[in-house]
């Protein structure tokens, strides 16, 4: 503890100055924290929203990803995780929604490696009427692709879609 009897006018005047110094830190603090803490805002975002068709049946709990086919225009990369429906929406940078362009698209659907027959079991299990698709499981370590490799990559899936400057809310991805 400082005793204030003992100080002089020019260590009362260098407290106040730590004094101030520390408010002005804590109100710089408070700022930036109210702001998003510096987070990257991705401006012209237009609605990505679609459905993912797997053998004729929404895919659901998969995995979305549309990177652009160039990056001249700053387009971003979108994802989404479909849900029990198949139903996607996409966000950019944790922002909902994506920039119009060109990209090429890639889904992934992973499921727990039960043996030989997963993924036979599973497609059977689709089929069945009322069959709801388990969400994911985390710390999963054995999985198997449900759906053909191909589509994981954007390289090979051959899927490509136009992302219009208006959004696009109807987009279907069908996986053949």
């Amino acid at each position: 503890m400082l005793n204030l009897k003992m100080c002089d006018k020019k260590n009362l005047s260098t407290i106040n100055s730590i004094k101030i110094f520390l408010s002005l830190i804590c109100l710089c603090g408070f700022i930036l924290f109210a702001n998003g803490c510096g987070r990257v805002k991705v401006r012209g975002l237009v609605a990505g929203e679609g459905v993912v068709i797997y053998e004729n049946a929404p895919l659901a709990w998969a995995m979305v990803s549309f990177t652009p086919e160039s990056a001249t225009n700053g387009e971003r990369l979108g994802t989404a995780q479909t849900n029990a429906k198949g139903q996607f929406v996409l966000r950019t940078l944790g922002d909902k929604g994506i920039l119009p362009g060109n990209y090429r698209i890639s889904v992934t659907k992973y499921i727990r490696d039960e043996g030989k027959n997963t993924v036979a079991d599973w497609k059977s299990k689709r089929q069945e009427a009322g069959f709801e698709e388990p969400q994911p499981e985390e710390n999963i370590l054995k999985v198997v692709s449900a759906i053909p490799e191909n589509f994981s990559t954007t390289k090979k899936s051959g899927l490509t879609y136009t992302i219009e400057s208006g959004g696009n809310r109807d987009i279907k991805i069908e996986l053949k």
